[in-house]
C-alpha cells in the first residue's frame, strides 16, 4: 500500500464525509474530551494525515515535552503503516517528518501562575513561538496543531485571537481543550465553550466506550442537522475502526496469516517459536553476531550494530521509567535492542514474567513492557508467580482471563526462568486463538 492509501484508515480522512469538506483553511477547529480520553491522540491522527498530504504541520504542546510528543507521532505512525501494509515505511516516516515542527510550552503551562495561564497570556506565549518558528526556521505551517489549551478567563478572547491566527496564516488550526461535561445527545457545546459557538468552526467530542473510543460532531461550521453516526476509534491510537466487522470472537483465523516476532532466546521465547511453527505460523526471531543464548534458528534475523542502535534512544528513556541504567555489558545491551526491534514491529505484545510491586517487570521482559506502555501497544502478560494473566489498561494492571491474539503481527517475549505454568500459558494462548494445532504430516 502506498501513503496516499494509508489515508483511508484516518479518522479525519473518513470524517471529512460527515462534514462540509474538512476544516478548511482559516477555520478553527476544536476536539474536546474528558482527560486521559485521547485528545493528544486524535490531534497526533489529524496532522499525520495532512502530512500525509504533504502539508506542513506545526505541533505546539501545554501538556507534553518534544520526546512524548515524537513518541506519539512514532506509535500511531506505526500503527497505521502496520495496518496498512505501508511500502517503505522508514522512508514515509523520514520524509513526513522534514514538514513536521514539534513545540513544547508544558514548562510554561506548569510554572507559570494560575493567572497567566490560559485565555490571552497562552495566546501571546503561543503567538511567539508560531512567529519564531516562521521567521527564524523559516516554516509556513498549513496545519497548527495545539494540545492542551487552556482556555481560561479569557476564553472569547483567546478564541477569537486563534481564529484570527488561523485567517493571518491561510491554515488549519486545531485545539484540544478538556471538557468533563459532554452532552450525550445536544446541540449545544460543554464548557467551556458554551457561548462561543460563533467563534469555532467545527467541534469534535470523544468519549470512552467499551473497548473503543467514540468520536462524533458537536459543531460542522453552520451546518444545522448533524444526526450523522458516531465513528469508532481504538482506544490506543484513535484509528478508525471497522464497525461493519464482525465481532473478534466470530472470525476464523488463519494461523499463516500471522507472524510472530521474537528474540529465539531460551524460555520463553523459544516457546513462542515453537509453538509459531507447531501451528505452521512464519516467526522473526531479532538477533546479534554472538547471541549465545540463542536456540531458536527459524527465522532467525541478525542485526548489524546501525540497525541495534536504533533503539538507543527509546531505551535511554524507558532506563528512567524504570530507574534501572542501561546495561554497559555488551550481550545484555544487545538484547535489550532486539526486544525494541520486537515490540516496534508488534501490533500486540504478549510476555511470561513476573509483575513487581511497582508495576514493572523484571529483567529484559520488563524493558519490553515499558515499551509497549510507552507506545500504547495492547499489551499481555502472563504472571508465573500468581498463575494468570493481566493487562495494561493505560493506568493498571487488570486481570484478564482469556487473552487471544487478534492482531496479525505479534510479539512473543518472556523469562528465561519458564516453569510449566508458562508453557501451559502459552499453548492455551494459541488454542484459544486458532484451534488445536494441526497434526504434523510428517512421516
Amino acid at each position: 500500500m502506498y501513503r496516499k492509501e494509508m489515508n483511508e484508515l484516518s479518522p479525519m480522512r473518513v470524517f471529512e464525509k460527515s462534514m462540509c469538506g474538512g476544516l478548511g483553511r482559516g477555520k478553527l477547529g476544536v476536539v474536546v474530551s474528558a482527560a486521559g480520553v485521547g485528545k493528544t491522540a486524535l490531534l497526533v491522527q489529524i496532522a499525520l494525515d495532512d502530512l500525509l498530504r504533504d502539508r506542513r504541520v506545526l505541533h505546539i504542546s501545554y501538556e507534553h515535552g518534544v520526546d512524548d510528543i515524537r513518541a506519539y507521532y512514532s506509535a500511531i505512525f506505526h500503527d497505521l503503516s502496520a495496518s496498512s501494509q505501508l511500502d517503505e515505511a522508514d522512508a514515509v516516516k523520514a520524509d513526513i517528518e522534514q514538514h513536521r515542527l514539534i513545540f513544547s510550552l508544558s514548562s510554561h503551562a506548569q510554572s507559570a501562575p494560575p493567572s497567566q495561564r490560559g485565555g490571552r497570556t497562552s495566546v501571546s506565549k503561543l503567538l511567539e513561538v508560531v512567529g519564531f518558528a516562521r521567521t527564524y526556521a523559516h516554516f509556513a505551517p498549513d496545519v497548527v496543531v495545539i494540545d492542551g489549551f487552556e482556555l481560561g478567563a479569557g476564553g472569547e478572547q483567546a478564541l477569537t485571537a486563534l481564529r484570527d491566527l488561523a485567517r493571518e496564516l491561510d491554515a488549519e488550526v486545531w485545539i484540544s481543550v478538556r471538557a468533563d461535561d459532554l452532552p450525550l445527545a445536544s446541540p449545544r457545546l460543554p464548557p467551556p465553550l458554551e457561548g462561543f459557538e460563533l467563534l469555532v468552526d467545527v467541534v469534535v467530542a470523544l468519549r470512552p466506550a467499551r473497548n473503543s473510543v467514540r468520536l462524533r460532531l458537536l459543531k460542522d461550521h453552520d451546518r444545522q442537522n448533524l444526526s450523522d453516526p458516531e465513528l469508532r476509534l481504538d482506544p490506543h491510537t484513535l484509528r478508525l475502526l471497522d464497525q461493519k466487522a464482525a465481532p473478534t470472537s466470530e472470525r476464523r483465523r488463519d494461523p499463516r496469516q500471522f507472524r510472530l516476532v521474537s528474540g529465539g532466546s531460551l524460555g520463553a521465547e523459544a516457546e513462542f517459536g515453537a509453538s509459531a511453527e507447531r501451528w505452521g505460523m512464519p516467526e522473526v526471531n531479532y538477533s546479534f553476531e554472538g547471541h549465545r543464548a540463542l536456540v531458536r534458528r527459524r527465522g532467525v534475523r541478525v542485526l548489524d550494530e546501525a540497525q541495534l542502535k536504533k533503539g538507543d534512544f527509546s531505551l535511554i528513556y524507558v532506563s528512567k521509567h524504570l530507574g534501572r541504567s542501561l546495561s554497559d555489558i555488551p550481550q545484555v545491551r544487545d538484547v535489550l535492542r532486539t526486544i525494541w526491534h520486537q515490540v516496534t514491529e508488534a501490533r500486540q505484545v504478549f510476555m511470561i514474567g513476573m509483575i513487581q510491586e511497582d508495576g514493572t517487570l523484571r529483567g529484559g521482559t520488563g524493558w519490553g513492557a515499558e515499551l509497549a506502555r510507552l507506545w500504547k501497544k495492547p499489551l499481555f502478560v502472563f504472571d508465573q508467580q500468581k498463575r494468570a494473566w493481566f493487562t495494561w489498561n493505560g493506568s493498571a494492571w487488570e486481570f484478564v482471563s482469556q487473552p487471544t491474539i487478534t492482531r496479525e503481527v505479534f510479539a512473543g517475549i518472556g523469562t528465561q526462568q519458564l516453569n510449566d505454568d508458562g508453557i501451559a500459558a502459552i499453548h492455551d494462548l494459541f488454542v484459544r486463538s486458532f484451534g488445536e494445532a494441526p497434526k504434523s504430516t510428517a512421516g
